[in-house]
């Protein structure tokens, strides 16, 4: 029997690293990329190999990588995008090049691999995982780069679950709420100069907001949640990752209206004339 690939991308940390070592452990083959420094020395089951969502060249470059691993006898199960990054800051006060590189990593990159990959899943009616999040439903107030990110790749990946059923090639998106991952800490070592009118408010989004992403899943519970769905044999268009999952899709129903009022309290966000 031809053993199983499985392609991730973003994993020097995070879900994407518990997910290939879950993975792996379960005997799969994994091939997955990092960004910084080789996370998988000398793991027989894991391949790595460095890509940056922001070149083309390192993009073609991993997926010739993944078809030369397949064309070794491998069946290429699934393509799991992971990568992405979260940046943010007041709309007035955030950079252009910021709002550029979000989209590169988080969405442009993610659809230049699919791409190249498509011919390849086709083959081997093989599954793509897309990692959203609910920032791609509920958008909070100064993570407009990312939360804009997140809300194309929903529309990106529904047009592509569509175009791809036909051929047998199953789009799964998945949106984790809170998980304590690397991500958020880096989001907090973002340095954006805020101007007064929202210090105060930015302060409360960093301490009860993204500190409290901290607080959330373990990577290990979302990791074992993405190899489940990829067992599925009809697995659903979309799944909530999160401890709470009951509540998460309740926040998911209400309205905007009362949406605003409630995040303008909790950050502190007075109206102003």
């Amino acid at each position: 029997m031809q053993e199983e690939l499985v392609a991730v991308t973003g994993c020097d940390s995070g879900i994407g690293h518990s997910l290939c070592r879950h993975l792996a452990g379960e005997g799969y083959l994994v091939a997955a990329s990092y960004l910084d420094a080789d996370p998988f020395p000398g793991n027989e089951r894991i391949s790595s190999r460095r890509m940056d969502l922001r070149s083309e060249r390192d993009i073609e470059g991993f997926a010739r990588w993944i078809w030369g691993i397949a064309g070794r006898g491998c069946r290429l199960a699934a393509l799991v995008h992971n990568a992405g990054v979260a940046m943010g800051g007041p709309v007035e006060d955030t950079p252009m090049a910021v709002y550029r590189e979000v989209m590169e990593i988080n969405f442009f990159g993610m659809v230049s691999l699919t791409r190249k990959c498509i011919p390849s899943l086709v083959a081997s009616k093989g599954r793509i995982v897309i990692v959203g999040s609910l920032a791609g439903r509920i958008a909070m107030p100064f993570l407009s780069p990312y939360c804009a990110s997140k809300f194309a790749v929903e529309g990106f990946a529904d047009s592509l679950r569509r175009e791809m059923r036909p051929f047998g090639v199953r789009t799964v998106l998945v949106e984790p709420a809170a998980v304590a991952t690397p991500i958020w800490n880096r989001a907090l070592e973002q340095r954006v100069e805020v101007s007064a009118p929202y210090r105060h408010p930015v302060e409360r989004f960093r301490e009860d907001f993204i500190k409290g992403g901290n607080q959330g899943m373990e990577t290990g519970r979302a990791a074992a949640v993405i190899a489940r769905i990829l067992e599925k044999k009809r697995p659903s268009p979309r799944y909530i990752i999160a401890k709470n999952r009951l509540l998460s899709a309740l926040e998911l129903r209400i309205p905007d209206s009362l949406l605003d009022r409630l995040v303008a309290k909790l950050f502190g966000m007075d109206c102003r004339a």
